[in-house]
């Protein structure tokens, strides 16, 4: 769903930064949308992208990957 340009742009994103909000953002879709295309609860999307959980499972970190396109280290870096 990112192209080569948003993939760069995304990792020059500092890692301190939340990711996943900005991937949303270059992807041009909404928070809904990724919920509903993955199965979630937009609250769930909303929560993540605010940072609101401190742990992620790897399998929806990977789920989020693979929708972006990206690596999950791109997504979620160290």
């Amino acid at each position: 769903m990112l192209n080569k340009t948003h993939i760069q742009t995304l990792t020059r994103t500092p890692p301190d930064q939340n990711r996943l909000a900005r991937a949303i953002e270059l992807a041009g879709v909404t928070q809904t949308a990724v919920g509903l295309d993955l199965g979630w609860p937009s609250s769930y999307v909303s929560d993540c992208t605010r940072a609101r959980y401190t742990d992620m499972s790897l399998k929806n970190a990977r789920k989020y990957a693979r929708y972006f396109g990206v690596p999950i280290e791109v997504l979620f870096p160290e």
